[in-house]
């Protein structure tokens, strides 16, 4: 699955999502995220609902943290990072296309706008996997 199919998939997609946590494993070449995704919908019982999900990237190429904007206020202790999921767009990001000659075919790339910093993060992958932590469907 690619990060494009996956947002088609969620209720609001990666739109205003959080991101609570992130591992990265350089030696297999995978990352986790840990990120609350809004499922609530506007006729919805509780149109804020939030639900918890891990998000496993195998075949990691790159997860690129562009510094925040020091004039967003970026200092947020406590609270995960809110942002919304695009895919990648090498007008914006001028190494894509340099990166993506060397990378394997068929990789996926994506990116994230992080709300309270004013600056995205970048992500390369083969493959991603989801699952609801609470397990449900």
């Amino acid at each position: 699955m690619t990060f494009e199919e996956l947002d088609e998939t969620l209720p609001n997609g990666f739109h205003d999502a959080k991101i609570v946590r992130v591992a990265i494993d350089y030696a297999e070449r995978s990352a986790i995220l840990i990120m609350q995704l809004l499922v609530g919908m506007p006729d919805s019982a509780d149109p804020e609902e939030y639900r918890k999900a891990t998000v496993k990237i195998t075949g990691l190429c790159y997860y690129s943290i562009e510094p925040p904007d020091p004039n967003y206020p970026f200092l947020r202790g406590g609270t995960p990072i809110g942002v919304a999921g695009y895919p990648e767009d090498s007008a914006a990001f001028a190494a894509l296309n340099a990166l993506l000659s060397v990378m394997p075919k068929g990789v996926d790339c994506y990116r994230f706008f992080v709300h309270d910093w004013n600056s995205f993060i970048h992500v390369a992958a083969e493959e991603v996997h989801f699952e609801w932590v609470d397990g449900a469907a």
